[in-house]
């Protein structure tokens, strides 16, 4: 779907690493218990394109997790394939190219009590792709995905169908659980889906360094990550309640069917094919260097806004 896949995968591996910094807003589980022990677990379900296994290394005590993480694997990719009529078969298909045929089609994730990264505690990261190592998976501290918090997770997996300009697709795969359980195309308990909102960080700080989102600042300046991703989320509301809600669903099919790989500029035409508009003064202060114009930087930042879309 995707040429010269690879270099876009390695970068938004990079950034699960501040995905999971941010979503330490979710109570952190007593670990005083460390186990030695690692339990693997394998599942296979069907998918639209065919099945898709999953292995699960446990090196946390709380080994039920291994189910709940296997269902909302399943339900996840149900639910993209169902909403956007993209097969994840097709979408992933670029990743598992890059990879031995023993990886072809797997999924792999990794539980554990603390998650370090270059010796580095990062609390999750993401390595589908290997480029940070030769251990390949989606890493996760129990602390962060406990059963009944599984945002991180559903994060992390929206990433196989949108991977480029991380602006936009941080932004997406943070918004699409939530959308996605209110249109009925996936069940989540009212604590998943607080999970989710959580995930969000509404009220985080504006702070007085606000660069635009097209500069990929939390790069650059990783104190401003937890800002990067608040920005990012809430400019999906705006794309919104613009487009609408066939217009919106319209515009992520055609991001994520996409067949290059897709750059800011490229993504206003997309908009601009979907429906015609100031895009740049719509996102200007949001996306495009340049003062707020049309949303000030405190839109939406309460979650009844949000609920009205």
């Amino acid at each position: 779907m995707i040429n010269g896949f690879l270099l876009n995968f390695a970068f938004w591996t990079r950034i699960g690493i501040l995905s999971a910094f941010f979503l330490f807003v979710i109570p952190l589980l007593s670990q005083s218990k460390k186990s030695t022990k690692v339990n693997e677990s394998n599942f296979s379900f069907r998918l639209k394109g065919g099945d898709i296994k999953l292995s699960v290394r446990n090196e946390t005590e709380l080994k039920e997790w291994d189910r709940y993480a296997s269902d909302k694997t399943k339900k996840i990719l149900d639910a993209y394939e169902s909403y956007l009529g993209i097969s994840f078969h097709q979408a992933s298909s670029p990743i598992f190219k890059t990879l031995p045929s023993s990886e072809k089609d797997k999924i792999r994730l990794v539980l554990k009590d603390t998650v370090f990264l270059n010796g580095t505690r990062v609390g999750g990261y993401n390595n589908v792709s290997g480029e940070l190592g030769k251990e390949l998976g989606i890493f996760m501290e129990l602390g962060l995905v406990p059963p009944g918090y599984p945002a991180l997770l559903l994060h992390e997996l929206g990433h196989y169908y949108f991977t480029e300009p991380s602006w936009l697709s941080e932004g997406i795969v943070s918004y699409l659980p939530y959308l996605l359980s209110k249109r009925g195309y996936l069940k989540l308990e009212a604590d998943e889906l607080q999970s989710v909102t959580e995930e969000w960080n509404l009220a985080e700080t504006i702070p007085k360094n606000d660069p635009p989102l097209s500069k990929d600042f939390h790069l650059s300046n990783p104190s401003l990550g937890p800002w990067f991703y608040s920005k990012s989320v809430r400019t999906q509301f705006i794309l919104h309640k613009e487009l609408g809600y066939e217009g919106y669903k319209s515009f992520l099919k055609q991001v994520a069917s996409s067949s290059e790989i897709l750059n800011t500029e490229q993504i206003f035409k997309i908009l601009n094919q979907v429906q015609r508009k100031d895009w740049n003064k719509i996102l200007q202060g949001w996306v495009e260097p340049g003062t707020y114009g049309v949303y000030p930087p405190t839109s939406f930042m309460k979650i009844q806004e949000i609920e009205k879309l």
